[in-house]
């Protein structure tokens, strides 16, 4: 945001530099440019630190909730579909007198197949949940407050939080 900020007032100083008579000097035109921020505090990190696993587990509900019931719909869509087939099938309607197929695969089966799918986003899911778990998160924060220091890689995943 500061980067934008800074680049933005760059483009307006020359382009009002631009539009100023020739007998303004360089001092007129020059940018001021805002004080850096004040150092971050503890309480800053551990701040954002609860922010980063609050998001992370929402994150991983999200995930693992939502291939449920993408699974249980779809299996359920399936197997009313297939049903409708089979009752059209037996009463004659489609005109060619079959009945129904040598076997179904009903919710149970469809559920199987489309969770079979949905495995691969359950498990990013569930891995949200282990790692940014509420004990994982005291623990960090403990090691924090006691040594200042924080894993590499949720030092990088912080940063977006602590701007």
């Amino acid at each position: 945001m500061f980067r934008h900020t800074l680049l933005l007032a760059l483009f307006a100083a020359s382009a009002s530099a631009q539009t100023l008579p020739s007998t303004s000097t360089a001092a007129d035109s020059a940018l001021t440019v805002a004080p850096a921020p004040a150092g971050r505090t503890a309480a800053d990190t551990v701040r954002a630190l609860h922010r980063l696993f609050a998001k992370r587990r929402k994150v991983g509900n999200v995930l693992t909730i939502g291939a449920v019931a993408a699974d249980l719909t779809a299996a359920g869509v399936s197997a009313a579909a297939e049903e409708r087939s089979q009752r059209t099938a037996s009463t004659g309607s489609s005109g060619y007198g079959w009945g129904p197929g040598p076997f179904t695969i009903g919710f149970g089966g469809y559920a199987v197949i489309y969770g079979v799918i949905a495995a691969p986003v359950m498990g990013v899911g569930i891995q949200q949940l282990i790692a940014y778990g509420p004990k994982r998160e005291a623990k960090i924060v403990a090691q924090y407050e006691a040594n200042r220091q924080l894993p590499a890689k949720i030092r990088r995943q912080l940063r977006p939080y602590l701007r």
